[in-house]
């Protein structure tokens, strides 16, 4: 049972840990010295904990679970230690140390737990020690605190990143519309804080996933989606931290994964769910509204290709398919299923151009001009696979 406790302790030293630093913790010592009568033997030390941390956890002796079961940390009274970086998890610590009087806390272990933890402690007034903030970081938090309260610091609109607009009712939309009113729902806008593979939620009772966090003019939101690690690496526009970017789940794909849950016993059982997973595009704002207005020259009828394709010549490659269409099209003999079939692909080339999709290759021998060129041969429009 000894070896056990060793075990158990060891881990504990490793793991993620709030604490009060050492001036701190010396000043209070020296403190309750002076106030405390020469002999107190009978006095405890407190744990104070606010009500509503006992309220999210479950506690059992030092120890604290979600409700399914899952550890999330453990309190040693002068010591806070977790094995998780789920933010509610580092908040309800923080909200611990405020508790207690901790005005200043020294930080330890991963870099994201840390790098966390010193943001909620500044949001919660409490000094932190053991992180050193980039100034991307120091600015999120000038605008964290100017969004919890605007009258804190200056105007931020010109740092703000704008959201999607909320779309009008399915039904006073045209079919196109509605389309495309789905796209704005799916589209996500903000500041790129962090993104990388992790436990779901951070949770490390959680299988491995892939997150990003985005800073959005209502608050900061995290984002999961295995997809999201390909995302990233396919970027056309590479974004990094601290751009403005959009995320945008472009369609679902039917799959079945193994999930771990509870029984009423509280036993782990394995099981086959079948579920979707989202397919994820994700590019800078600026490269995504240079493909939007692309995608506007693509659709409008009356500008001609070669002064479109000289505004834009990333659209040759666009342009020789619409064109391979147009040639497609004369084996219709209505004029009107003629039509309908340009059109059809014109609008389907320009929704890839506006998804951000990677355009299609073209070879330099290749070139647009004012005379009809000879049939070009077939490219399929590339999508992300």
């Amino acid at each position: 049972m000894a070896d056990k406790d060793r075990d158990s302790d060891a881990a504990d030293r490793d793991a993620n840990s709030i604490s009060p630093s050492k001036k701190h913790g010396q000043a209070r010592k020296e403190q309750a010295t002076a106030s405390q009568p020469a002999r107190n033997d009978a006095a405890k030390p407190t744990r104070p904990v606010p009500d509503e941390v006992r309220r999210r956890f479950v506690q059992v002796k030092n120890r604290y679970y979600f409700p399914d079961g899952a550890r999330a940390f453990t309190d040693r009274g002068t010591r806070l230690t977790t094995s998780s970086e789920n933010n509610e998890v580092i908040r309800s610590l923080i909200l611990i140390a405020e508790a207690r009087g901790w005005r200043e806390v020294a930080v330890r272990g991963t870099e994201r737990f840390r790098r966390e933890a010193w943001l909620a402690g500044h949001l919660a007034g409490v000094e932190v020690r053991g992180y050193k903030p980039t100034e991307f970081e120091r600015s999120r938090l000038v605008r964290t605190l100017h969004r919890q309260d605007p009258g804190t610091g200056p105007e931020l609109a010109q740092d703000s990143v704008k959201s999607a607009e909320e779309p009008k009712a399915p039904g006073s939309l045209s079919p196109g519309a509605e389309g495309r009113a789905r796209e704005i729902r799916d589209l996500l806008t903000g500041r790129l804080i962090e993104h990388g593979p992790a436990t779901y939620r951070h949770d490390p009772h959680e299988p491995m996933s892939y997150f990003a966090k985005i800073e959005t003019p209502r608050g900061e939101r995290t984002i999961w989606g295995v997809d999201l690690e390909r995302a990233f690496r396919e970027s056309l526009s590479k974004p990094g931290i601290g751009d403005e970017v959009r995320l945008r789940a472009v369609r679902q794909e039917a799959v079945k994964v193994r999930a771990q849950r509870r029984d009423a016993q509280g036993k782990l059982t394995d099981r086959e769910l079948a579920t979707h997973r989202n397919r994820w595009i994700v590019e800078r704002r600026d490269f995504v509204e240079a493909r939007a207005k692309a995608a506007r020259t693509v659709r409008d009828t009356s500008i001609d290709p070669k002064q479109a394709v000289q505004t834009h010549p990333e659209l040759v490659g666009t342009y020789l398919q619409l064109h391979a269409a147009e040639l497609a099209a004369k084996r219709f003999r209505d004029p009107q299923d003629r039509e309908r079939f340009v059109q059809h692909v014109r609008s389907a080339l320009a929704d890839s151009v506006a998804r951000g999709e990677p355009l299609p290759a073209v070879r330099l021998r290749e070139r647009l001009a004012t005379r009809a060129p000879q049939t070009p041969q077939r490219e399929s429009v590339l999508t992300r696979g």
